[in-house]
């Protein structure tokens, strides 16, 4: 049986979520707090990601 890695729920951000990471907000997963924030301070999620 195989599992897919959900990805984060911010729109154009397409990093995967780990368990010890996600951060859930409104029935929603996200990568990190920025993403989960919808990036109101201009702060970027990670450094491999160009969504913000």
């Amino acid at each position: 049986m195989s599992t897919s890695t959900p990805t984060c729920a911010c729109e154009p951000c397409d990093c995967s979520i780990t368990a010890d990471a996600a951060i859930e907000k409104d029935g929603k997963l996200f990568c990190s707090q920025p993403c989960a924030d919808g990036h109101a301070g201009g702060d970027q999620c990670c450094t491999s990601c160009e969504c913000c």
